[in-house]
């Protein structure tokens, strides 16, 4: 586990669009934190500290502290709102939990042991992530970081279904409980694929056919100046004939 990431906050006493927008500009991140047997309250949080901490591994799937006045309350993120562009982070969503709540949230899927796997490091074969995060129901207390898929004994062949993930006390993958329908791989071994780019072979051909036009080019330019000197040359063979005349 990480070390918790703790934010410090203020209770925002202005709000709507126009006030958001200032706050933005001073640097400084609207927010809300709801849940719980209190009422939904707005914050602020500096630009520079919500940066920070979302740059923290586990940062929306572990438990925050965030210290409003002179309370502290555990948190976990709910929806973070970024720019499209630059990914700044515009709003900050928190609800409230305690070890006794039961949280709904989506944790990433990571593999172990990539670089000693059988498929890959003595078949030559290729590790394919089909699914990159899943949504979990647990109690806070129980709450992990993410799920782990070790890949060491996979061979080409071979693949991981969400219902054969090892799962932490009391976590459930939300998906599974709607059917056994609804299972799927997670984690797959396969040969590598070897990609054959034809774009190159084509600008290849299409450069050797430009030299050839260059080439003809420069035949048809070299007759037509030698011709051009014939003409010239007979031109003044003419005048001559007639000066003499």
């Amino acid at each position: 586990m990480t070390e918790q990431v703790s934010l410090s906050a203020e209770e925002r006493k202005k709000y709507g669009k126009s006030a958001n927008k200032t706050l933005r500009k001073e640097g400084i991140i609207p927010g809300v934190v709801y849940g719980g047997k209190e009422d939904p309250k707005k914050i602020s949080i500096l630009e520079k500290e919500i940066t920070k901490a979302s740059e923290v591994v586990g940062f929306t799937t572990q438990i925050l502290k965030i210290s409003l006045g002179n309370k502290n309350m555990d948190v976990v993120v709910k929806e973070i709102q970024r720019h499209p562009s630059t990914s700044r982070v515009l709003h900050a969503d928190f609800m409230r939990v305690d070890p006794d709540t039961r949280i709904t949230l989506i944790v990433p899927i990571r593999t172990i042991n990539d670089n000693t796997c059988v498929g890959v490091k003595v078949s030559g074969g290729q590790i394919n992530h089909l699914i990159n995060d899943v949504e979990i129901s647990c109690l806070a207390s129980n709450l992990p970081e993410s799920l782990e898929v070790d890949v060491k004994e996979m061979d080409i062949g071979d693949s991981v279904l969400l219902s054969e993930i090892f799962l932490p006390e009391g976590v459930e993958i939300t998906t599974l409980t709607q059917g056994e329908d609804r299972d799927q791989s997670v984690v797959s071994v396969t040969e590598a694929r070897e990609i054959i780019i034809e774009e190159e072979v084509e600008e290849t051909e299409e450069g050797e056919e430009g030299l050839e036009e260059d080439a003809l080019e420069d035949e048809e330019g070299e007759a037509k100046e030698e011709k051009e000197g014939e003409d010239s040359s007979d031109g003044k063979d003419e005048s001559s004939d007639k000066k003499k005349e």
